[in-house]
């Protein structure tokens, strides 16, 4: 899951480019010290290397070991990747990743690129901190070819903590349109089914105020069920919180984490989708919902403050759970008014795979050629 939007860009990119992965993780099941796992994935060239941490021992010793192994770990994953040579790096996420595309870029005299995602900068999250840690991150924006942040929230909040570059581009996640697709008008015979898509971890996703106000609405109607798709760290306790709220699996199911064809087929069967984050550096679920035909209801984060209107939903001004209540119960009474066509059509020539394939392209030829003209 944490990985899931550098898959996809990179799948979208593997349709026309040789695109090879590098991706390093700690596990502290591994048996040995390093496994080292290489598979061809839609075209993806993918080189997993687990490393096993430690568990026992003195804090600070353990702390210096994992990070050995964590270098040792990708210096395997380069020997893996046996003699490929790229015409660029394209890093994700700073800042340790970084520091290694930092140097690989330096030792094979090629320019690196840096895509973030991460939501540390923005003020509700408030975890990016430490003098060392800002210093670092200041010089590895400052020493890359360019920059990509995934909207335009995220660019202001990293603009606004001197992550700033002359070539600052905001490229969105992609959504494979043509498999996230409409199917037909909406079973009015059943119950309506609302939908909520998360990695489960309460503190961003405010599952808890969802929740809240999905009680709230039971209280005054029962012609819904919602379902609760993903996992996560928080997933038992929002469990034992439906529960306390005597929302039991006839009014709110818990699905797991859902991938693939089932996952547009949730999408598909679903009314609509209600995303309750305090905070989203861009809010996937929005696009790909809408993608599928289903209207939104959101609070103001991430791309749905520029995508949502009364025409495919309702945009919250904030995440209060009486607000949310009242966007559920009109909702309730009015999804099957939108024209599921069109909803599509509203995102599917923003978000598409070729669309973003096409400026991540042009990006990369621009800046080899800068490169080569340095």
């Amino acid at each position: 899951m944490p990985g899931l939007f550098v898959l996809r860009q990179a799948e979208a990119l593997a349709k026309s480019h040789v695109v090879q992965v590098l991706s390093v993780h700690p596990d502290p099941s591994c048996r040995v010290k390093f496994e080292v796992v290489q598979t061809v994935e839609k075209d993806v060239r993918t080189c997993r290397v687990y490393y096993k941490t430690h568990q026992e021992g003195n804090r600070l010793i353990t702390k210096v070991l994992d990070i050995s192994r964590f270098v040792k770990a990708h210096f395997k994953g380069v020997k893996a990747l046996k003699g490929f040579r790229p015409d660029i790096i394209h890093g994700h996420v700073l800042t340790r990743e970084i520091l290694f595309a930092f140097y690989l870029a330096h030792k094979w005299h090629i320019p690196y690129l840096i895509s973030e995602h991460w939501s540390r900068y923005l003020p509700e999250n408030g975890t990016y901190k430490g003098m060392t840690r800002k210093w670092l991150t200041q010089f590895l924006v400052r020493r890359s070819a360019g920059v990509t942040a995934v909207s335009g929230t995220l660019k202001q909040a990293m603009l606004a903590h001197k992550l700033g570059h002359k070539r600052f581009y905001i490229v969105p996640n992609t959504i494979d349109t043509s498999a996230y697709l409409p199917l037909g008008n909406w079973d009015v015979s059943n119950k309506a089914s609302i939908l909520h898509v998360s990695c489960f971890e309460d503190k961003s996703k405010n599952i808890r105020g969802f929740l809240d106000s999905v009680a709230l609405v039971f209280s005054s109607r029962t012609d819904f069920i919602v379902r609760l798709l993903g996992e996560g760290p928080d997933l038992a306790s929002m469990k034992e919180y439906a529960a306390s709220l005597g929302l039991g699996p006839d009014k709110v199911r818990f699905t797991g984490l859902i991938r693939g064809d089932d996952l547009i087929k949730l999408y598909q069967t679903s009314s609509f989708l209600v995303q309750s984050s305090r905070y989203e550096t861009f809010g996937t679920v929005v696009a790909e919902a809408l993608s599928c035909g289903l209207p939104v209801i959101s609070t103001p984060t991430g791309i749905a403050p520029e995508i949502i209107d009364r025409s495919n939903g309702i945009l919250l001004q904030q995440h209060g759970v009486n607000e949310m209540a009242d966007a559920i119960n009109i909702m309730l009474d009015n999804y099957t008014t939108f024209d599921r066509q069109k909803l599509h059509e509203s995102i599917s020539g923003v978000y598409a795979e070729r669309k973003v394939t096409d400026q991540l392209t042009g990006i990369y030829r621009e800046t080899i050629s800068l490169c080569q003209k340095a």
